[in-house]
Order: structure tokens, then sequence, then C-alpha cells
């Protein structure tokens, strides 16, 4: 972000809590400003407590971009994973252990183990389940918990709130995460978010369809849970939905839509969680949707959807993009399995499963070698598989193959907004 910005600073009366330094008292806005914002981030946090004028100057849109601008900040990306939800694991907290791999040193902060939720109560082994990220904020829930409980966090500020339980105590459902921190008319950043619970009714087995579904949708504004339901039209080839299992992942934010890639059996089902529209995007006519297999994924890169195939029927990785309106896919990529070269010797290409596109490099694609247990990512421009630059090592031994969910650090915290908790009708 290399914008300037016109100063919109308010002035400020010297008879706030500035007691503790009455020379701050002295200082203008824009001295106060330029002096802040060549502090740590850390540091700044702290800066909050000091006074009301100083929380306030911090949290205006002017000083947000002003402290990004001038520290060059860009987004941080990481790869969280966690081993497949199994009764043995859950009931065992060590082998539900979250984890993280990453490149940016940011990311060495203990918060980002999420080990402060755990520690947060009474509770202090208690399994965590992570289950999302959106725009700088964790989704995850307390496993055990009944009624189920979800919390949301900032793993940089360790900040976090616990949600009301659900109105049901299902726990085979999708789960759709989005956070919209948004700047308010008065020049302050507030945040919002909405986590959506989807259901597929009428189903007793992982396998089976229904045409039916139940949303569970939380709002942090409202402090509420409301219920939708949503059912396919009926005809000679209505659309079903595929009851939940394991191996089902968390929608993919884009553009503030849910996207799941493995509820419908017509393609991407989408949800809108501002006006509650429900569609479904069609795969590329060359996909066989593999629904229950690791063989696909589906990700976001700059607000555009992208998704993964593997054909058994050629050999052939493709990569697509969604156009512009939903007006069908691009084709990016295409490489048959033995065109990939690899400057790993223990990565076996026929035991790969694909894992998500990096949302911060569009050549990118991430996999998972269940052979060599080492995530593995590949460079659509050059076609090479190799070992990311993660800091730290990263070997994953697991007996079931890890879950594994992106995460985007934003250059500025995102705020856990105070929820007001509130009897469910």
């Amino acid at each position: 972000m290399t914008e300037s910005a016109t100063s919109p600073i308010k002035n400020h009366k010297s008879d706030e809590s500035t007691s503790q330094s009455p020379l701050f008292d002295k200082l203008t806005d824009e001295l106060l400003i330029e002096t802040l914002i060549r502090l740590p981030l850390k540091p700044l946090n702290l800066c909050k407590s000091i006074s009301t004028r100083f929380r306030s100057l911090i949290s205006t849109s002017y000083f947000i971009n002003s402290y990004i601008n001038h520290h060059h900040f860009n987004n941080s990306f990481a790869l969280y994973y966690q081993s497949k939800p199994t009764f043995h694991n859950i009931i065992h907290p060590s082998l539900m252990s979250i984890d993280i791999a990453f490149e940016s040193p940011v990311f060495d902060s203990p918060g980002f183990s999420l080990s402060f939720l755990s520690n947060s109560d009474q509770q202090n082994q208690e399994t965590l389940q992570y289950l999302a990220s959106n725009n700088g904020l964790v989704l995850c829930c307390a496993a055990l918990r009944r009624p189920i409980v979800y919390f949301v966090c900032n793993p940089l500020t360790k900040r976090f709130v616990a949600l009301p339980p659900p109105p049901s105590n299902v726990k085979t459902v999708y789960i759709g995460f989005v956070c919209d921190p948004r700047c308010l008319c008065d020049d302050e950043f507030t945040t919002s978010f909405k986590v959506v619970r989807v259901e597929v009714v009428r189903c007793e087995f992982p396998r089976q369809l229904s045409a039916t579904l139940k949303l569970e949708i939380f709002c942090s504004v409202s402090g509420r849970w409301t219920e939708e339901y949503f059912m396919s039209s009926t005809g000679s080839d209505p659309e079903l939905f595929h009851a939940w299992n394991y191996r089902c992942p968390s929608a993919v934010v884009c553009n503030g839509l849910l996207h799941w890639d493995t509820l419908s059996n017509f393609g991407v089902f989408t949800y809108d969680t501002c006006n509650g529209e429900c569609r479904t995007i069609e795969l590329p006519q060359e996909v066989r949707k593999p629904v229950w297999t690791f063989k696909h994924c589906l990700g976001e890169y700059s607000g555009r959807l992208r998704y993964a195939n593997f054909s058994w029927d050629d050999s052939n990785y493709r990569v697509w993009e969604l156009k512009d309106g939903g007006g069908g896919w691009l084709l990016l990529h295409k490489v048959h399995l033995d065109e990939m070269k690899s400057t790993v010797e223990s990565i076996n290409k026929e035991c790969m499963s694909l894992l998500s596109p990096h949302p911060l490099n569009p050549d990118v694609v991430f996999f998972w070698c269940r052979s060599s247990c080492r995530i593995v990512e590949y460079d659509m421009g050059n076609k090479v598989l190799q070992l990311p630059r993660f800091i730290r090592d990263v070997k994953i031994i697991s007996h079931l193959s890890p879950m594994f969910f992106p995460f985007v650090l934003p250059p500025w915290p995102t705020t856990v907004p105070v929820i007001q908790q509130h009897e469910q009708n």
C-alpha cells in the first residue's frame, strides 16, 4: 500500500489520562503519529493502554495506512496442520496437537500455537480442533465440550472470544467462517464475523445424499445464532448434497462468499452471508468430481477462486481460475505426472495429495506427500516440485493424512470484537 492520505486527525484535549507522561500533552497529533509509526508492532499495541488519546490515534485508518506504508508490510502466509479428528485422537489431546509451517519469523510468536486457548480456563489439556481462518482471525472449537464451544481468536495478539452454544449440538457439519475488518464512518476500524454451520439433514451415513440443508449462522454484531433451511429444486436431475465426513474441508472464502467443493453433487456450493443467497458453480467440464479422494482442492488467490484436480484418466494435474462474474473456468496450467520435475529424492509423485493453491503466490500449489510425510510446493512456471523454504524442517508423522489450513496474516492485526451474549429463543 503506497498511496498517501490526507490526515483526518482530530484534536484531542490534554485532559485525557496522559498524566504519567505530561510531555506528550504538548505534542500535536501529527508529531505523535510520526513517533508512534516507528515502533515495532508489539510495543505499539501496548501503547493503546497508555491513554484514550493514544488508543484513538492508533485506531484511525490514517494511522494504520501510514504505519503499513512506513514499514512496507505485506501479507504473510503459513500452513496450519492437524491430525484428522477421530475418537482415539480426540480423547488424547497430544494426538490432536495443532502445528504450523511458515517462512516468516513473525509466526515464531508463541500465540500461533493457540495454546493460550486451552489454558484459558480450568481445562488445561482440552482438545482443540482447528476449523478455519479469514483476515487474520482463526476459528476453532473445543472438541470434547457439551454443548460444543467455538472460539474466534487472533493468534498474534492472543485475543479471543468464546461464542454462545449453537442451536443444535450436531458436530458432523460443514464449517464456514468469514471476517470483515471494515472501517466505520467515525474513522475507526471495527471487526465483524460470521460462523456458518451447514448440516445435511436426513442423512445417517457419510455417503448418503439429501436435498435439504440446515444452516446455523452466528453473527458477531447481533451476538445470536439464527437458522435457515435450503432445499434444492425438484426435477429429473435435482441437486443433492453429500453428508459430512472427516475429509470435508472448511469453506474457502473469496470476495466475502463461502465456497465448499465437497458439498454439492453439481459443483462448488456458494453461500453469501450478507443476503443469505445460495448458488452452485459448475466445475470445469473435464472434471469427474472426486468427492471422496484427495486429488482435488479449492483455494483463493487475489480475489479469484481457483480449483486444482488430478485426472486418473490421463494422469494430468490441472489448475483453473474462475472468470469474473462466475462465467466459467479458465485453465491456467496442465501438466502430466511424468513432466513434473523434483528436487527432492524422497518425493513419490504418485503418493501426493493436493492441499491448496498458494493464496499469495500465483505460480505455486501445495501438495502433501504421504511417502515422505512432507509438504511440497509445485511451481507451475518451471514444473518443479521442491520443499518450501520453511524456517523449521517440517516432517509430519501421522497415522492418518493430516488436515491443512492456509493462513494469511494481514499487515495490521485484526481486532477481536466483543460479543454481546443474548439468550437464544
